[in-house]
């Protein structure tokens, strides 16, 4: 199994100015788009504020982010995006597949459409609802009558 590369577009969701297409990593292991910032600088796109990030071989590093809308096969999301440097490799993380239901086919190497998922936990579901709304007991199984 290799790598799986999609094409996408960056778009600056304050004034919709894209740029060209850009190739790009999926990492299934990454929570953020990374893209390069001189594509986001010359979009327009602002940083907002500065965050910390495990990179992959352990080490913290300091990155701008900012907002941007990311399109992947015509479907388009926005999403925090890092402001990559030179070194950093472009990528799409776990946040834009799963924002657009998409998930990693490793075998054909290819994104491919995934359901949506809801899980309510127990705990959850048994506690009082936050608006005043009972909420019903999903696990209760009611007895057969005989």
């Amino acid at each position: 199994m290799g790598d799986v590369r999609i094409t996408i577009k960056v778009v600056n969701p304050a004034s919709g100015k894209d740029v060209s297409e850009l190739d790009v990593l999926v990492d299934t292991g990454a929570t953020l788009p990374v893209i390069p910032q001189r594509v986001l600088e010359s979009i327009g796109v602002s940083r907002t504020k500065t965050i910390k990030i495990r990179m992959a071989d352990g080490r913290i590093a300091e990155r701008d982010v900012g907002d941007a809308t990311i399109i992947v096969n015509g479907d388009s999301a926005t999403s925090r995006v890092v402001f990559g440097k030179e070194e950093d490799a472009p990528v799409i993380g776990l946040t834009i597949l799963e924002q657009l239901g998409l998930a990693v086919d490793p075998i054909q190497r290819r994104l491919v459409p995934a359901e949506y998922l809801f899980y309510i936990s127990f705990t959850t579901a048994l506690s009082p609802s936050p608006v005043g709304i009972p909420m019903k007991n999903p696990f209760f199984i009611p007895k057969r009558s005989k």
